[in-house]
């Protein structure tokens, strides 16, 4: 059964592009744990981290995301640096203080 987010929360999540080295620095200071999952059916495979006290599933508990890249220009997966996506939820607070209490 698909859940609209709003079953998980009520407020609509801001997602903004971000530097590597803005990534790293909110991944390293979200306040709760953080689930590392990997997504290989596309090229390059996605990441994202998952806060499932956030929402208990995913893609709704996504609070950042990218893709495996390789760091070998020689590689499949390379991609230059400015080239590369890195995507946090900047309202994380937001929505986790308008989490409905939705555990389906």
């Amino acid at each position: 059964m698909d859940h609209p987010q709003e079953f998980f929360y009520t407020a609509q999540p801001v997602r903004k592009n971000v530097t590597k080295e803005e990534f790293l620095r909110f991944l390293d200071s979200y306040p709760r744990d953080l689930v590392y999952d990997v997504f290989g059916a596309c090229d390059p495979p996605a990441i994202s981290y998952n806060d499932f006290e956030l929402a208990n599933r995913w893609p709704y508990s996504i609070v950042a995301s990218t893709f495996y890249y390789d760091n070998d220009p020689d590689g499949y997966y390379y991609e230059p640096e400015e080239d590369r996506q890195y995507t946090i939820t900047v309202n994380y607070e937001e929505l986790f203080a308008s989490k409905t209490g939705n555990r389906a």
